[in-house]
């Protein structure tokens, strides 16, 4: 969608995915880390917008808070909430908002209007980073209405401290439609952190585009910003056309599976479409109910005529394909197990096991 111009605006129902998938992974993830024994973790809304739609429906700062305040009676240590909204009018709604709400004394709110979201993040680092130039755990999400203020560099910053993830909408819609505007390589250059992306410029099929913006943003997550999890998530409009991609980075594998909890439990209405996105070969609309059988045929091609862990196995799904690490097992590997002829074998039954469970992560299992 293009910028809006008004201090609210109507809420879209792809926004509405987003915010929810945002929703669910904030209440697994508030409580994990604040009990994780750090005196303190963050929340960065880089463009935090006013924290209210016309409908009077929550804007993302406020699903933060309320996210946290779901297990404020459990949260000991400090949260900080950093919201910035370079536009001065949406900031001060939001502010306004903020101020209406009851929060613990442990929840500290900074409202950054007027600020850019890099020069917000460089003021964010030097008040809360401590003596080792190290930030407190910190899930960045970055929403721009573009591609501008939104520099890899800063992405890169956050995923190279322990315990920080980013979230980031990726606007395919309006990346492709200004791709090749002389006006705009400076800043495509800051939001891929590469000259790269020039060569998808004449690329003429849309999908081969589209395919290699994907990719190459995909790639500076893991190979310049050292991501070990990343995936990205495909928002599709009425048409079916590519909206924006979600991308979702981590070195942490509970946020890997937090993440993907989030994702597959999202709307049941049919209002919006979406799905993994993250290999283009094995791309998996999220429904109601995951596709086993595409989840069989990967895990049986990745290990087939090999023996292996049920951890292993959990590694290869959790990080290489859409699905959750609970999907495999009863619905996976005991049909497997209970097919006749069998395809596995098992090697190692721990004592007093059942037919059909893989509880165990050592124990081991011959793929045939």
């Amino acid at each position: 969608m293009a910028a809006p111009k008004t201090t609210v605006w109507k809420l879209d129902p792809h926004t509405r995915a987003k915010h929810e998938i945002l929703r669910r992974y904030l209440q697994a993830w508030t409580p994990i880390l604040t009990q994780g024994g750090f005196p303190k973790v963050a929340y960065l809304d880089g463009f935090s917008g006013p924290g209210q739609y016309e409908g009077g429906e929550d804007g993302s700062p406020i699903i933060a808070l309320k996210a946290a305040l779901d297990h404020s009676n459990r949260i000991s240590g400090q949260v900080i909430f950093v919201f910035v909204e370079e536009k001065q009018d949406r900031a001060e709604f939001l502010r306004q908002i903020v101020q209406s709400m009851s929060l613990p004394k442990n929840f500290v709110v900074e409202i950054h209007g007027g600020k850019t979201f890099e020069r917000a993040f460089a003021d964010f680092r030097r008040d809360h980073a401590d003596r080792n130039s190290r930030l407190p755990p910190t899930f960045a999400f970055i929403d721009p209405f573009g591609w501008t203020g939104a520099p890899f560099s800063v992405v890169q910053s956050i995923l190279g401290q322990p315990s920080c993830e980013v979230f980031v909408t990726f606007m395919y819609e309006e990346i492709n439609r200004f791709i090749g505007h002389p006006d705009q390589e400076a800043n495509f250059d800051l939001f891929f952190g590469t000259r790269d992306w020039r060569s998808g410029i004449n690329l003429a099929k849309p999908a081969e585009r589209n395919r290699f913006l994907h990719d190459l943003y995909l790639r500076q997550l893991k190979q310049a910003a050292r991501a070990e999890y990343a995936r990205s998530f495909q928002m599709r409009n009425a048409a079916g056309v590519t909206d924006y991609y979600l991308f979702y980075a981590t070195n942490n594998s509970t946020g890997l599976k937090k993440m993907k909890e989030a994702m597959w439990k999202v709307d049941e209405s049919g209002e919006f479409t979406f799905s993994d996105a993250t290999d283009p070969n094995q791309m998996v609309l999220f429904s109601k109910s995951p596709r086993f059988d595409d989840l069989g045929k990967q895990i049986m091609a990745r290990f087939a005529g090999q023996e292996t862990s049920v951890g292993e196995i959990e590694e290869f799904v959790l990080a290489e394909t859409a699905y959750r690490e609970t999907h495999y097992k009863r619905q996976v590997l005991k049909e497997f197990e209970e097919s006749n002829p069998p395809r596995i074998e098992i090697v190692n039954a721990p004592p007093g096991r059942r037919r059909g469970t893989f509880g165990d992560p050592s124990m081991r299992l011959r793929f045939l």
